[in-house]
């Protein structure tokens, strides 16, 4: 009698299974193409560093250059006698501004390699959010009147979180200081108040604006929408993860024409329980 059989289950050696050639084929595909994507982000990863070295080169020597003229110059006047007592505080000045300059180059690059490769601590303490724009404003002064700029502040008292004094007068800093670059010459206004159970500070200018697709790119490292234009694009990179740190968030709303307006949004403590 004859007995039918079935075979069931993997098929044997040397019977490869239906298909296999062409999942083979999909796999090399998707690596290629795996490859080509990681080489390509990395070929930009290079690109991006190259230009931050070169821009990081001319943006220190430029200061350097600059005190060794100071200094070159006064050491000559001094030898041929033609430095009189009232040229010392002015051309000194001079020195100590690019002193300055260069000391605020060196502490973002810090920055940068700080925020970049760990978690910074945040010294929180009690901080009132109007005290410190006021004192900011007063402190930049001459950098306002150099710009040209008209600037309106309404920071009230009593906005007041735990937060990092130095690194929240930093981003405030980092927001001002950029409008005065970009909008010079234009009316600047500083506004402080509360949202919820945020505090909400903004810095809005008269500047030419920024444009819907450069917006997204803002607070990403090493960006500057315009090359002609000093510094090293971290600024608002460094505003944004300090921000975030604290749990905050910041913002751009801006119409090509119409000026920009920075936002940073901090939050506030929770009121005390039983509070109305």
């Amino acid at each position: 009698m004859a007995v039918e059989t079935s075979r069931t289950g993997a098929p044997g050696a040397g019977e490869p299974e239906a298909g296999a050639p062409e999942q083979a084929h999909r796999s090399e595909g998707e690596l290629e193409e795996r490859v080509a994507e990681r080489t390509a982000a990395l070929e930009a990863a290079l690109r991006v560093r190259d230009e931050f070295l070169s821009v990081a080169s001319h943006e220190l020597r430029a200061p350097l250059t600059s005190l060794r003229l100071y200094v070159d110059g006064l050491v000559r006047s001094a030898q041929v006698g033609a430095l009189t007592p009232d040229d010392v505080p002015r051309r000194l000045g001079r020195v100590q501004d690019q002193c300055r300059r260069l000391d605020r180059l060196i502490a973002t690059l810090l920055d940068v390699s700080q925020l970049s490769t760990q978690r910074p601590v945040l010294d929180l303490e009690e901080v009132d959010l109007g005290a410190l724009v006021r004192g900011t404003v007063e402190r930049m002064e001459e950098d306002v009147r150099r710009a040209g700029c008209d600037l309106y502040v309404r920071a009230p008292p009593g906005v007041v979180g735990a937060w990092d004094r130095t690194r929240v007068e930093q981003v405030f800093t980092n927001l001002l200081t950029n409008a005065l670059r970009h909008a010079a010459g234009t009316p600047i206004e500083v506004v402080l108040t509360t949202e919820g159970s945020f505090a909400l500070l903004w810095v809005r200018d008269g500047g030419p604006g920024i444009r819907e697709e450069d917006q997204a790119r803002l607070f990403q490292r090493f960006t500057r929408l315009d090359s002609r234009r000093p510094g090293f694009g971290l600024g608002l990179w460094i505003s944004r993860q300090l921000v975030e740190l604290h749990g905050g968030r910041v913002s751009v709303e801006s119409t090509p024409g119409k000026g920009a307006c920075f936002s940073v949004r901090l939050p506030l403590p929770a009121p005390p329980a039983g509070s109305p």
